[in-house]
Formats: C-alpha cells, sequence, structure tokens
C-alpha cells in the first residue's frame, strides 16, 4: 500500500484563493474557474485533475517504452474534460476524457517499434493509476473537527 498527502487551505467565500502543498513538493494556489463564476487566475480542482490524468499517463507510457526497449524520445499530450450536468441529479461530472498524443521517436525505430508505442498509447489507460481510480467506484472517508476564530 502506497499512501500520497495533500494538504489545501481556504479562506472567505467562493471568489477566494487557496492554496495547496505536499510533501512532494506541491505548492500553488488554486480557485474556482471562471466557467463557474469565479475569479481564475490560477490553476481549478477540474484543471488539476486532468493534470493529474495527462501527468499519470505520460509517466506510464515512458516506463512501458522502457521496459520494451522501444526508442520513444519525447511525448507530448494534451487532454481535455468535458463536464455536463447529469438531468437527473442535478450534478456537474466529467463525462468524458479526450487524449491527445505526439509521439517523437528516434531516427532509427523500426515501424514495429513504432506500432509498438502507438499501442501503449491505447494500453496506457489499464495501467495509468490517475485513469484506473476515474473508472472505479472509490470509498471516501471524511473526518471532521472545528475551532473558533
Amino acid at each position: 500500500m502506497h499512501t500520497f498527502s495533500v494538504s489545501a487551505e481556504w479562506t472567505g467565500d467562493s471568489n477566494s484563493v487557496g492554496s495547496l502543498q505536499s510533501p512532494g513538493g506541491l505548492h500553488c494556489h488554486f480557485a474556482v474557474p471562471t466557467d463557474f463564476g469565479g475569479p481564475g487566475g490560477c490553476p481549478s480542482p477540474e484543471e488539476m485533475l486532468l493534470a493529474a490524468l495527462a501527468s499519470c499517463y505520460v509517466i506510464t507510457i515512458a516506463y512501458m517504452a522502457e521496459l520494451k526497449k522501444l526508442p520513444l524520445q519525447k511525448q507530448t499530450i494534451q487532454v481535455q474534460g468535458v463536464v455536463e450536468r447529469d438531468p437527473q441529479t442535478r450534478r456537474l461530472r466529467f463525462t468524458r476524457f479526450e487524449i491527445n498524443l505526439h509521439f517523437t521517436v528516434a531516427p532509427d525505430a523500426t515501424d514495429a517499434q513504432i506500432e509498438s508505442i502507438l499501442k501503449l498509447a491505447k494500453d496506457a489507460k489499464t495501467f495509468c493509476l490517475v485513469s484506473n481510480s476515474l473508472s472505479e467506484q472509490i470509498q471516501f472517508e471524511v473526518h471532521t473537527d472545528w475551532s473558533r476564530a
């Protein structure tokens, strides 16, 4: 089992800006996106979810290519997520992720190696921790406490 941790702090109403940090080196601000009436100007939770998916996906492909000794030199990824309101529950949720990848391979890469790299793009969904988690039911535990200002 592996455990990862992120801390967030938010003060004020929904037009405020929060801060995130993690033991792994994450230090950034976040805000409600302008699409949802927020101030924007820094990453939103929605963008960070897409960033987690994008980074996990390319790391997974790089690892798989390394294991197979494929001549993959560079990857560029663009992830787009579509958020829609469920007509029954009225809740907003991501309904689709579109992943566009561009690979740069070594000049001497064979057609068979290139085909294997292209196949990795499809296989990575099964092995990327983030994409795997997005397609599964996840258990949540919420613990609370409080203090007076």
